[in-house]
């Protein structure tokens, strides 16, 4: 997985189909036809990076949707930002 950089913002790859199925979040890569699903904070998460954000706006905004500590809130938002990276759903800037 690569690295999440601090530094940069990051936000959904436009060329990404996306939709909600009561709650869980159901998106398909126009380029390659894959499916890929994602529930609990993903949806939510999905939504904050459809602009431009920065992983500090990110936790916060995590942390006060979810009433969670900010150290809890940045490890599990850059293992999935990791994984939406390693699956091309994401773009850095």
């Amino acid at each position: 997985m690569p690295a999440i950089d601090t530094t940069k913002k990051y936000r959904r790859n436009p060329d990404l189909l996306s939709v909600d199925m009561d709650g869980d979040l159901v998106m398909m890569s126009i380029e390659t036809g894959s499916y890929f699903g994602v529930s609990g904070i993903g949806p939510f998460i999905w939504e904050l990076i459809e602009t431009p954000r920065g992983i500090a706006e990110m936790v916060d905004a995590i942390c006060v949707e979810f009433e969670v500590d900010p150290e809890t809130a940045s490890a599990d938002l850059a293992g999935f930002l990791g994984q939406l990276s390693d699956n091309g759903m994401i773009e850095v800037s």
